[in-house]
């Protein structure tokens, strides 16, 4: 008699490859174009005025190309050139600098949301289920986020057969939702912010009846007010941010309300399906969780003020910081620093569903954390056309390797682009990505301490991380989740970006 045992056997994914077109000895294309054209322009040189005047192009065409071929951090030579100038030129006219208030050069608006967020208006609307939302325009990009709090379920007691079920139905609503022409990008934020127990004890007046015994209104104003010293409260919100494709939304957002309305119930189903509970986050709450970033100290009295029957009364024009100043590896904003990493690599080889399970999970030593991963769905078109080429290149830079000899690194992206095009023909979805991650600290804080901490977290999640070095104003707006998405105020050109 034979006896079958059952195992469950851990499922496991590719974290993606970074399409890139490769040229001879793996250079980018751009790179060989420019080597290419100064080797022709020098032999030419050299038929007609000989060795000197060749060997000064060399030299000059060295000088052109040789930022393209050198990479540093992702990012070619010219890339951080032009940030140096302009971060240079942006702090010598102070425009990193900001100081509102009272007497501030902007009245009315002492509180005005800086950086990409300054053009940005704040609307409200109310979905075909009677939900209300928030609704932020984007005037100059014509682009229009909601953002919605979500409740995940978690993997504890769970079976794994449902979570790989919640995965695939992720991957699907991705594929779904990002598989729509105006859907420019899916933000899922993680945030972790301190316990300051306002909310408890608010819920705990609400159900204590006035009239109820001596002995039980103390217990519960011990269970109010006994919450653990130093605690960490995970929240998630999700932000989508779509773009206006006629003319009528792009001039009208009320146009673009109507449509972001009838899309709404279907969006928090298929969230529901992947075992995220969702609804839509009214414009007073978005208020809320970006003063809140901008200023921690407003936690206490923005709690306080929800179960107020008028709210907060603050605008979208008041919920930024009264002053901040902006240095090349943080941001400084009242009475807080922030430093702001990204993802320079995705996690090598296969990974789990809980890769990201440390960096996620709240830290009591990093209080004030927020991550924020950024899906940027490609159209079904582009995506046939993407997959397709990264493959015939994967293929070129395997044949090109010095040496004669294939790297199993190269054979390994083949195979990962072959299994992404073959998916893409099965109907599955192409979409780009990256993290942020945002800590924030009072003044004062030590920042290689917080920088050890932060970094030793990625590494146990396989990610590697580097800081925005000049960038953090923008970096620290785009991790929020509401609706900056960093590659489209990218001002250098792609073609020097090698």
């Amino acid at each position: 008699m034979a006896i079958h045992v059952e195992t469950d056997i851990e499922r496991t994914y590719n974290a993606g490859t970074v399409p890139r077109a490769e040229g001879l000895l793996g250079l980018s294309w751009p790179a060989m174009v420019t080597a290419g054209t100064v080797v022709i322009t020098a032999m030419i040189t050299h038929l007609i005025a000989g060795f000197p005047a060749s060997a000064i192009v060399l030299a000059a065409g060295a000088a052109v190309t040789g930022p393209l071929m050198i990479r540093i951090g992702g990012r070619s030579g010219y890339e951080r050139t032009i940030l140096l100038t302009r971060w240079v030129h942006a702090r010598r006219r102070r425009e990193t600098l900001y100081h509102g208030g009272a007497f501030s050069t902007l009245p009315g608006r002492s509180r005005q949301l800086p950086g990409l967020l300054v053009s940005t208006r704040l609307y409200s609307g109310r979905d075909i289920a009677g939900w209300p939302f928030g609704m932020i325009h984007a005037p100059k990009l014509h682009e229009y986020t909601i953002v919605l709090a979500c409740w995940p379920q978690g993997a504890e007691a769970v079976d794994q057969p449902v979570v790989d079920r919640w995965v695939a139905s992720w991957g699907g609503f991705l594929a779904d939702i990002g598989g729509q022409p105006d859907i420019a990008a899916i933000v899922p934020v993680l945030d972790t912010v301190p316990e300051t127990g306002n909310r408890l004890l608010k819920e705990v007046e609400t159900l204590t009846d006035p009239d109820a015994p001596e002995v039980a209104r103390e217990v519960m104003w011990a269970l109010g007010t006994g919450l653990p010293a130093q605690h960490v409260r995970l929240e998630a919100r999700l932000a989508i941010t779509l773009r206006a494709t006629t003319p009528e939304r792009r001039k009208d957002p009320a146009e673009q309300a109507l449509e972001i309305a009838r899309r709404l119930p279907g969006i928090t189903a298929a969230l529901e399906d992947a075992g995220v509970r969702s609804r839509p986050m009214t414009a007073d709450e978005i208020i809320t969780f970006v003063r809140r970033s901008f200023d921690p100290s407003s936690q206490p009295d923005l709690e306080t003020a929800v179960t107020e029957p008028d709210g907060h009364g603050l605008t979208w024009d008041q919920a930024g910081p009264s002053e901040h100043d902006e240095r090349r590896d943080h941001y400084r904003h009242m009475g807080a620093v922030s430093v702001t990493w990204e993802m320079d690599a995705a996690s090598q080889g296969v990974v789990t569903e809980r890769v990201l399970t440390r960096l996620l999970e709240p830290n009591p030593e990093l209080p004030r954390k927020r991550v924020a991963v950024v899906y940027r769905p490609h159209s079904a078109a582009e995506a046939t056309t993407i997959v397709d080429n990264d493959y015939k290149d994967a293929l070129v830079g395997s044949q090109n390797q010095r040496g004669g000899l294939t790297s199993a690194a190269s054979v390994i992206r083949v195979q990962a682009t072959e299994q992404a095009r073959t998916e893409q023909a099965r109907g599955h979805g192409v979409t780009r990505y990256g993290l942020l991650i945002t800590v924030t600290s009072p003044a004062g804080t030590d920042l290689p301490r917080i920088e050890a901490l932060t970094k030793d977290l990625s590494t146990q999640c396989r990610l590697h991380i580097e800081r925005s070095y000049r960038y953090q104003a923008a970096a620290f707006a785009a991790s929020l989740g509401v609706g900056v998405i960093l590659p489209e105020h990218a001002s250098v050109p792609k073609f020097l970006e090698g």
